[in-house]
């Protein structure tokens, strides 16, 4: 089965498979009759793209939620943040937003913001996984929460959007998969739906473990240099 409903009529569950998680996105986005601005969405495979684009091939596979009001999310992570800081005794300001399909809580410090990044975002990355759990256990579902200390993930995460773009435009010039960096699972969700408009561009994943590398292709059947829509 490639879809999932949760209600025929109005359905706030969609899974949904494709040749690539943009088709894939597009497919459960049209079963459910809304836009992706309106939905959570979980990559459950990237998809693989086989020898000769046929051997070995593994659809990709999404999952989209139909959002639900923060009903208080994000007071439960400012909450539960801050127990954490002040055990470390760190002096801080907590700023929260939706951002996405997420909840974004962005931690200023006084000088010790390298202290809760970690190195390459080790350290932040753990703590966003221990308050997302504990905020989950305490809502009685899941949330997806964004910790982020001195706006490190969010600069990192427009970085990676303009890489993407940057990879699509070259693909397109060139007619060849371009790669991008390997990155943490969070990192290549940000690059995949990034593309998700662009009509003539599709992306995959190779490798295995943790982290990984989203390679940007352009459409086969698609004319190089024929989008209308670039964007740097």
């Amino acid at each position: 089965m490639t879809e999932k409903k949760e209600n025929i009529s109005n359905p706030s569950l969609v899974e949904a498979t494709g040749k690539s998680v943009e088709k894939a996105l597009k497919k459960a986005l049209k079963i459910m009759g809304t836009s992706i601005n309106n939905v959570e969405v979980e990559i459950e495979s990237a998809g693989k793209k086989g020898i000769l684009g046929v051997f070995g091939a593994r659809k990709a596979k999404v999952c989209i939620r139909r959002k639900e009001e923060s009903n208080g999310a994000e007071e439960v992570v400012e909450e539960i943040a801050r127990i954490i800081l002040q055990c470390l005794g760190v002096n801080y300001r907590i700023f929260s937003d939706i951002m996405d399909d997420s909840v974004y809580i962005n931690i200023e410090t006084a000088g010790v913001d390298g202290l809760l990044i970690g190195r390459k975002g080790d350290t932040l990355n753990s703590l966003q996984h221990l308050v997302g759990r504990i905020v989950s256990k305490k809502m009685g579902g899941y949330r997806r929460i964004i910790l982020d200390v001195g706006g490190y993930l969010k600069n990192r995460y427009n970085i990676i959007r303009k890489k993407a773009h940057k990879a699509a435009e070259r693909a397109r010039s060139t007619g060849k998969d371009v790669g991008l960096e390997a990155m943490k699972s969070s990192e290549r969700r940000i690059a995949h739906i990034e593309l998700t408009n662009e009509e003539d561009i599709s992306t995959y994943t190779v490798g295995s473990g943790e982290l990984r590398k989203v390679f940007v292709a352009l459409v086969r059947g698609r004319s190089k240099g024929k989008s209308s829509d670039k964007r740097s």
